[in-house]
């Protein structure tokens, strides 16, 4: 099932939102979402990409904000079980606290820091803590069936701009050993992208990749795959993403960092997965990976005095 938003592309998001949707509060929207009327998913979804902002509103505001009625508010929060906007506002502020604790202290750690260094183990502290929430949110069975995905495409076209085009060309080129895998975003930004992209068909995916900041060509370009009849594979970082509500084909890969606008880290660790359970799926992998390894050599640099590795 695709669902198409209306999305503000402008939007930023802090540090604090990727965890928060995390909260039983953000996951009974996003369940919620697909069968709600067009009137409670305009409010549910301002809910999903500014929590923060929702928090602050009143419900006449947020009935003004999302162009709907402040009776329609209170019909979307009793669909979910609360008593009307303000038990809805209640969870919401409740599960702000709760996300912004542990980011408040890794922040005031990073502050007390002398000479505003930042330590290393804070940082590591912090990518621990990402790969954490990815391996929790990117669940086994939405990981098995992105990699039944990749497998059996006929071509799969990687997407990515800003720091993504890295992670998406990373992708393409671990892919192509195993399926026909291209990057998109290379030279050429957005226009020869676009070009590279023309071609693309139902039996192909395209596997889009997407970190705060989000790139409004990066959705653009998605949403013409979709209508293309492409199978949309997407890698972002919370619900929030203008990606994730593009395809019921979601890889959540969480970006929170104390300094930096988004973290590649568990990004880059879940293109490492990808590649790895297609390889395996390949019955012609190993051998194709065994032959790669030994046509490289030469270019490898290896001690004078040690034997090259022997083909066994």
């Amino acid at each position: 099932m695709i669902i198409f938003i209306k999305l503000n592309y402008e939007n930023k998001y802090s540090m604090v939102e990727p965890t928060l949707h995390h909260s039983p509060l953000m996951q009974t929207l996003q369940q919620a979402l697909p069968s709600l009327s067009p009137a409670l998913r305009k409010v549910a979804d301002f809910l999903l990409r500014h929590p923060l902002l929702a928090a602050t509103h009143s419900i006449e505001e947020l009935a003004q904000a999302t162009g709907v009625s402040a009776a329609a508010v209170n019909r979307l929060a009793n669909s979910l079980g609360y008593q009307g906007f303000g038990g809805l506002k209640a969870e919401l502020i409740a599960a702000l606290q709760e996300a912004v604790s542990p980011v408040s202290k890794l922040r005031q750690q990073i502050g007390m820091q002398a000479d505003d260094r930042v330590s290393l183990s804070s940082l590591l502290s912090a990518t621990a803590s990402n790969l954490a929430f990815t391996a929790d949110r990117s669940g086994a069975l939405q990981f098995e069936l992105a990699v039944a995905l990749l497998a059996s495409a006929r071509r799969v076209f990687c997407l990515g701009f800003g720091n993504s085009a890295y992670l998406a060309g990373l992708a393409a080129a671990n892919l192509a050993p195993f399926c026909d895998a291209q990057a998109v975003s290379l030279e050429g930004g957005n226009e020869n992208a676009a070009y590279r992209l023309a071609t693309i068909r139902p039996e192909d995916v395209l596997l889009a990749i997407s970190l705060p900041r989000y790139s409004r060509d990066t959705v653009q370009l998605a949403r013409f795959a979709v209508d293309r009849g492409a199978t949309l594979l997407v890698i972002t970082d919370s619900p929030a993403s203008p990606l994730a509500a593009l395809s019921s084909h979601v890889l959540y890969a969480i970006a929170d960092h104390p300094v930096l606008a988004a973290s590649g880290t568990a990004a880059l660790a879940l293109i490492e997965s990808l590649v790895s359970a297609v390889m395996v799926q390949n019955k012609e992998a190993v051998r194709l990976s065994a032959e790669l390894s030994e046509s490289m050599l030469q270019y490898l640099y290896w001690n004078d005095s040690a034997q090259p590795p022997k083909r066994g």
